[in-house]
């Protein structure tokens, strides 16, 4: 077989070869050619960048070679058989977890419950109404299986096409029941037949949400590839539940609140189809209480599971117990063989009617399994007096015998750390803890400031190569300690308040979207107004505007720093939530689909981080070092590595349902950037005009009065006034820093050891920095409008500069004198560089949208093997956007940093947005926020380091059950034992009357997710 040069993988390879050649050639010629390395570095990066979008652009646009169907049925059939798929490995692990089949079986029988609580016997369809029990494997007087014919079919166990109620009390069997359900439809379904889906119905309001709401919520939340839109108006959850291809399994009907049950029937017999299957569980109080304030659950037969034989389940015990010998007639002799014997000779001890629970026997099977311990104490009455006081000693047990052959000291610290689990899930109100809910575990107040004080960790991270190239001192435009600290605090309130008031709070739709509501477009705007007015009218209060306004320019005192703090970090919350992040974000995924956009993901990444590591290797080694060219091609070796982390790993791109067809990520991130430049481009504008105008008219009001001070001489300084021309002049030396903008613009000056920022730039090689001494200093003003004369050289010639950094050498009332004028003139000198600033806002939260847009799906968390996969894929996602978010602002701040003369230090801005708006996005994604989460729990001793490796250890132990991509104790009442301890309202005794369906209930429910036995049905 001859393939040459027409071989995708032989032309993917020689475009490599040929890109990295190239690159290598060029770092070359520009390192020894060009004569500004910095802006040598700056075109590698870009070039790199270039080439890495070019190549996943023409992926996206041409598609996979391979051809794959269209049309919304085929779309809409991935779909249904990746969740099969998905449901049929999740709780067919965790029937291996719970080892059902071993040694064997145990039944649990069921009869049919009060016809008063079913439909009409015409209303029902005739036939069997569960599967036909199993061979009782090894209980006494079962069938000897060898003697069965082998020849003798396999009995039917396919669930029939009907609609079940499943009554029975707390560890009874009912969630087990429903598991085994679920597995036998699956094993009896066809393709593109309807999936069975076990939905807890705790979370379900059904005063508020109406069914289908909310089974379309749950999904798109458990089997996060099904929240990807499938249309401009529903996401493909809603198609599925739509066309009944979801087969609903209602569990846990009782753990709805008493006033909303027969809301919930009425809300089931309305919504769903009368001839679809359906299984629902309940504890019979509960549901007897919501049939007599409601209705019957249309067309169902009720069925009620019977408590299990004593014999029975001691036999399961026998058998699952380690032998301790041999008696005489060859039986094995166990642990529990001298229990069983007494409790058969004692039947009313409250250990035989324990017993007579699944979920009791598996935690005896569990906590005395072993020789190590022995059962007999369990039949002291004065030690255990009651069914409650044997519960709780059991469950109070569990978990250190699960943790037992763990080491001498693992097991307390497994109790001590679930409980941490159980108390938080208890403060909840749920069973449920996914990873990137883990900061619900966190005090609020940390889990408010911690995203800010994320970004600036990560910030400080990324500085670290500037500060390796003795450049950090260029970066930096405060000197004074106290500035800086209240830089860092107004930067992470800023972000607090953002992260409170500017991002959607993830809520979904009527449709299951997530897409925020005009209402909270218009509260956001309205929000970013005010307080954008507030705080420039408190800047300008504390800070003196009369002079003119100039990014990155010196304050009076650290009060201004900490509103301009809070400003610029309200800006990043604001983009990001533009482009759709919310306060409690999900795992996200990358888009690529199929071989070829990995291959091209692979390709653009390494062309991205060699450039990036070209850029900033070239900018450390070389004598000409500029910070923000280390600062660009470090970012870009870290982006160029995450994306082709995105392309290697099976977890980085998505081959789930709803892989993007071709072309449709570039038309994602145009329709992203357009609407999110639209949105923040009026945001933008709206609140740096309310904001210009809040710090003029506070401005102007302080240039109203003034002491008149003509020919008048204060500290050193000579005040005049000639041809309406007002001056102050002193003849001390004044020393500082000019900054050269170039292109004969007007230089900057700073007095005292204050250093001016950006000195040096990429792209602006006249840009530069000197020292000056100033003989004679003069500032004169007219109209209120200040130009600032100083004499450096020996001679008599005076240089113009910028007067706003110099005013600080002026006494109080000099100042008021000099800026004392009309408000129209406070307008023109600080009104523009804000409404400029405005614009560029626009334009930079339109790139965040876009890049969200283009490269957010949901993470693929119906085929993830492990919650650890679901992390590792939003990690690796994470880092790919803010990474890419930095670049792209940062090529969009490219023209604004090189505005001839610098006007309105406009390039201090732009420098100052591209890098922390990656580390933002990084932290206020589900890994950011899981980051500190887990940093906190681990510091605190709470929880371990290593969290996911304990959580699935505790699941691998039978502790914890796996849900999707997250963890659930294996029964709430081992999670409430643990939370609240052994208490009477959480472990109810039982006695023979509670079995039955009373007419009224008359104790609170207790949440029910069964333990791990299979069920056999026997009828009657």
């Amino acid at each position: 077989m001859q393939v040459g040069l027409h071989s995708a993988q032989a032309r993917r390879r020689m475009w490599f070869a040929v890109c990295a050649v190239a690159l290598a050639a060029l770092a070359a010629i520009l390192r020894f050619w060009w004569q500004d390395s910095a802006t040598a570095g700056v075109l590698l990066t870009a070039l790199g960048a270039f080439m890495s979008v070019a190549a996943l652009m023409a992926d996206v646009l041409r598609g996979d070679a391979t051809p794959r169907p269209d049309g919304d049925g085929a779309h809409r059939r991935r779909a249904v058989e990746a969740l099969a798929e998905a449901v049929r490995e999740q709780w067919a692990a965790e029937a291996r977890l719970r080892r059902l089949q071993d040694p064997a079986p145990l039944e649990v029988e069921w009869s049919l419950a009060d016809r008063r609580l079913a439909d009409h016997p015409y209303n029902i369809p005739p036939g069997p109404v569960l599967p036909r029990p199993r061979a009782a494997g090894g209980t006494p007087g079962s069938v000897d299986p060898a003697a069965q014919d082998p020849a003798a079919p396999e009995p039917v166990t396919a669930p029939p096409d009907r609609r079940v109620v499943v009554l029975g009390e707390p560890g009874s069997g009912k969630s087990v029941l429903a598991m085994r359900y679920v597995l036998d439809r699956l094993a009896a379904r066809q393709d593109g037949g309807p999936v069975p889906v076990i939905f807890p119905l705790a979370s379900w309001d059904p005063l508020r949400t109406p069914l289908r709401d909310w089974l379309t919520a749950r999904l798109a939340a458990d089997y996060r590839p099904l929240a990807a839109q499938a249309d401009d108006r529903r996401t493909l959850a809603r198609v599925l539940v739509d066309t009944g291809l979801v087969a609903p399994v209602l569990d846990g009907f009782d753990e709805l609140p008493r006033p909303a049950r027969a809301t919930a029937v009425r809300r089931i017999n309305a919504e769903l189809d009368p001839g679809a299957p359906l299984l629902l569980t309940s504890r019979g109080d509960a549901w007897a209480a919501a049939v007599d304030e409601g209705d019957v659950l249309t067309g169902a037969e009720v069925v009620e599971l019977r408590p299990l034989d004593l014999v029975r389940a001691g036999a399961h015990l026998e058998r699952s117990a380690r032998p301790l010998g041999v008696t005489a007639d060859g039986v094995p002799h166990t642990v529990w063989t001298p229990v069983l014997r007494k409790l058969a000779e004692r039947p009313d001890l409250p250990l035989a009617e324990v017993l007579t629970t699944p979920l009791m026997v598996a935690l005896a099977r569990t906590v005395y399994g072993d020789t190590s311990r022995d059962p007999a104490p369990l039949l002291d009455p004065r030690r255990f007096p009651t069914v409650a006081a044997v519960e709780g000693h059991l469950l109070e047990a569990f978990v250190p015998a699960a943790f037992a052959d763990a080491g001498p000291t693992a097991a307390g610290e497994a109790t001590r750390r679930l409980t941490v689990l159980a108390r938080g899930l208890h403060r909840r109100g749920t069973g449920r803890l996914a990873w990137w809910e883990l900061e619900s575990l966190v005090p609020r107040t940390l889990a408010l400031y911690a995203p800010g004080l994320l970004a600036l960790a990560v910030l400080s991270l990324f500085l670290l190569p500037v500060t390796l190239a003795r450049a950090v001192d260029d970066l930096a435009g405060l000197e004074d300690v106290l500035s800086l600290v209240a830089l860092l605090v107004g930067q992470t309130l800023g972000f607090a308040f953002g992260v409170r008031y500017l991002l959607p709070s993830g809520r979904r739709g009527r449709r299951g979207t997530q897409e925020p509501d005009r209402g909270f477009r218009r509260r956001q705007a309205l929000i970013t107004i005010g307080v954008s007015a507030l705080m420039w009218a408190g800047y300008a209060y504390f800070d003196d505007l009369r002079f003119g306004f100039r990014f990155g320019g010196v304050t009076d005192g650290w009060m201004p720093d900490l509103l301009g703090g809070f400003l610029f970090s309200q800006l990043f919350t604001l983009f990001l939530g533009i482009a759709g992040l919310t306060r409690r974000p999900t795992p996200l995924g990358l888009p690529w689909s199929g071989v070829m956009s990995r291959v091209a993901a692979r390709l653009g990444g390494a062309v991205l981080a060699a450039a990036g590591t070209v850029t900033a290797g070239v900018a450390l080694l070389g004598r000409e070092g500029n910070p923000w060219t280390v600062l660009l091609g470090t970012t870009c070796a870290g982006a160029g590595t995450a994306l082709m982390e995105s392309g290697t790993s099976r977890g980085g791109g998505q081959d789930g349902a709803h892989t993007p067809r071709a072309g449709r990520i570039a038309r994602r991130f145009v329709t992203g950037a357009v609407r999110g430049t639209a949105v923040a481009m009026l945001i933008g504008v709206a609140s740096c005009t309310a904001g210009g105008f809040a710090a003029v008219g506070v401005t102007a009001l302080k240039s109203r009065t003034a002491v008149d001070l003509k020919d008048r001489e204060i500290d050193g300084w000579y005040f005049s006034e000639r041809a309406g021309v007002r001056s102050a002049v002193t003849e001390r030396t004044l020393r500082g820093g000019l900054l050269l903008p170039g292109d004969g613009a007007r230089p900057v000056a700073f007095a005292g050891t204050t250093r001016p920022p950006n000195c040096t730039m990429p792209l602006l090689p006249r840009r530069r920095c000197v020292d000056f001494v100033s003989r004679r200093t003069v500032f004169e003003s007219r109209h209120g409008a200040v130009v600032a004369l100083i004499t450096p050289g020996a001679g008599p010639r005076t240089t113009a500069v910028h007067p706003t950094n110099l005013r600080s050498v002026l006494p109080g009332a000099g100042r008021d004198w000099l800026t004392q004028g009309p408000a129209a003139g406070v307008v023109t000198r600080d009104l523009p560089p804000v409404l400029v600033a405005g614009l560029l806002i626009g334009v930079v939260g339109g790139c965040v949208c876009g890049v969200y847009r283009a490269l957010s799906v949901p993470s693929d968390l119906m085929r993830a093997a492990s919650p650890g996969l679901s992390l590792r894929t939003d990690r690796t996602a994470s880092l790919t956007r803010g990474g890419m978010v930095a670049l792209l602002v940062a090529l969009v701040c490219v023209p604004v940093v090189a505005t001839p003369g610098d006007w309105g230090g406009l390039v201090h801005l732009g420098t100052q947005l591209w890098l922390p708006l990656g580390t933002a996005a990084l932290a206020l994604s589900a890994w950011g926020r899981f980051l500190v989460a887990r940093s906190w729990l681990a510091a605190t001793g709470q929880l371990p380091w290593r969290l996911m490796a304990f959580l699935d250890e505790a699941h691998q132990r039978g502790v914890l059950r796996q849900s999707g991509a997250g963890f659930e104790f294996r029964h709430l009442r081992l999670q409430a034992q643990l939370a609240t301890g052994p208490t009477a309202n959480v472990v109810a005794a039982r006695s023979p009357e509670s079995r039955s369906v009373p007419d009224t209930p008359d104790t609170p429910d207790t949440p029910d997710m069964d333990e791990g036995f299979d069920i056999h049905h026997h009828t009657p």
